[in-house]
């Protein structure tokens, strides 16, 4: 483990100590870096490495919707349902419905404090005993995800439910560089089998993906789905809170886990999550939702009572979907386009979020290529929100030293490769000030990708800020 000091920032108040320690015990170095730009970086410093989405919320959201709400009612500073209230379950799974194009039922649909929570209630809910479940899931199964991944996989299914994540790399050369294949996921379930002796429990798969944005086509997932639950105690997690992320012009419409002939056949051993946060850009609401047919996840997320099973307080609880949770979505959900008899304000949203979406996308693309910038990207996939950039090919190359500055950033991480490492300081510092997030967080299967979120500022700023590393990557070659 190593510890640096980096140079950010033209603040001239120093990082205190007190300030400095926070930051250090933050193991995420995603929502460390988001922390530090809200309330210690400079003005000029530009955070492309959280996944967020400002698009919608400066287009419409905040016209048309925040616009128009009051002051929080006497009816929201009571206790709600930690799992949702019915009206509101059933304006998910209405929202859901469309988004999936097949019908999600709201007594499938519970409400959570975010996806890592519901991926975190998930996990505890397969562990529970249940008449009529031979095999839950126990401390130390194994979650298969592929990698790269993103991070908070590893906090949600280990840190409480005590489960070992487990990557499956993908290649990160030639022709099926970044590809997913089932033969990929099979070889690691039977390697961990033979290594440990006991198969993995769960499948987790990202879709949209994060980092690559690219969409699982059906005939992949049919094949990959058919695969993992001919094993009768495998259970299959799919994250799709990217689901709306969307370019125009894909070759691979996205398609959900509901809407797979798999999801016919084994409804209960799939479960989907979803939230606002990214589609939506309402991160800051920790809101998700579980939808699960399965009755020990039922009963976990709405409570246990008379089943023969101990008796438990619904999962939520601990992280509920609370009553300002239940005004600010509300708000969105109920909101119309333009006013009474118009359209569903979310559907419009996500309508209008395609266009802006693919034009960020197409403005940055062509940022990228301009300044000679490499990324991960075959024409017509989707990208979702992100751009996973190949910067392999400065990694060795020597990284002036950091210069004394006003505000350090500490940053433990025993994930990184030193010399991506070395990258992304040098990035952070003056005068670049832009903040990528290092490929090892997300457990990739080689060193040197970054990813970049082109939605986290407008597409304007995002292109100054890769102006910004290009030409810092331009000072690190060999001059002539």
């Amino acid at each position: 483990m190593t510890t640096n000091v980096v140079s950010t920032g033209q603040n001239p108040t120093a990082l205190s100590e007190e300030a400095a320690a926070l930051l250090a015990r933050m193991p995420d170095l995603e929502q460390a870096l988001a922390s530090y730009h809200r309330q210690l970086a400079s003005d000029t410093a530009v955070d492309l490495s959280v996944a967020e989405n400002v698009l919608v919320y400066h287009d419409s959201m905040r016209k048309r919707v925040f616009a128009h709400t009051s002051l929080l009612p006497e009816k929201n500073i009571h206790y709600f349902p930690p799992y949702g209230t019915d009206e509101l379950r059933q304006q998910v799974a209405a929202l859901l419905t469309r988004a999936f194009r097949t019908d999600v039922e709201a007594k499938n649909v519970f409400g959570t404090a975010g996806v890592a929570s519901a991926l975190e209630c998930l996990a505890f809910a397969l562990k529970s005993s249940a008449p009529g479940v031979p095999s839950p899931l126990v401390d130390g199964d194994a979650v298969l995800i592929p990698a790269p991944y993103w991070q908070g996989f590893n906090w949600s299914f280990e840190q409480r439910p005590k489960l070992a994540c487990v990557p499956v790399n993908l290649p990160t050369d030639g022709p099926d560089a970044f590809r997913l294949t089932v033969d990929l996921i099979r070889d690691q379930y039977e390697a961990h089998k033979k290594r440990t002796g006991r198969a993995p429990r769960l499948l987790v798969l990202t879709n949209p993906h994060n980092p690559l944005g690219v969409n699982y086509s059906k005939d992949l997932l049919e094949d990959i789905y058919a695969w993992a639950l001919g094993d009768p105690d495998l259970h299959i997690i799919s994250d799709e809170i990217y689901c709306h992320s969307q370019l125009h012009g894909g070759k691979t419409p996205f398609t959900s886990a509901v809407a797979l002939d798999a999801y016919a056949e084994h409804p209960t051993r799939i479960h989907v999550v979803w939230g606002f946060a990214k589609d939506f850009g309402l991160s800051g609401f920790r809101t998700g939702f579980v939808v699960s047919k399965n009755a020990v996840v039922q009963d976990a997320m709405l409570g246990s009572k008379d089943t023969g099973a101990e008796v438990r307080h619904p999962m939520p609880w601990f992280t509920p979907f609370d009553s300002l949770k239940h005004y600010v979505i509300g708000a969105v959900l109920s909101a119309s386009a333009e006013g009474p008899g118009s359209e569903l304000y979310t559907t419009f949203a996500m309508k209008t979020y395609r266009d802006l979406l693919s034009t960020s996308f197409t403005e940055v693309k062509s940022c990228l290529q301009r300044n000679g910038i490499r990324y991960v990207h075959h024409d017509g996939d989707n990208a979702a929100q992100f751009f996973w950039l190949d910067l392999r090919d400065y990694l060795d190359l020597p990284v002036p030293p950091a210069m004394d500055d006003a505000m350090p950033f500490p940053l433990t991480s025993p994930d990184l490769d030193n010399r991506e490492e070395g990258l992304f300081n040098y990035f952070r510092r003056q005068p670049t000030e832009v903040s990528l997030l290092p490929g090892g967080v997300m457990h990739s299967p080689a060193p040197g990708f970054f990813r970049l979120c082109y939605t986290a500022r407008q597409p304007e700023v995002v292109c100054e800020a890769i102006d910004r590393v290009a030409k810092a990557l331009t000072l690190l070659r060999p001059q002539a």
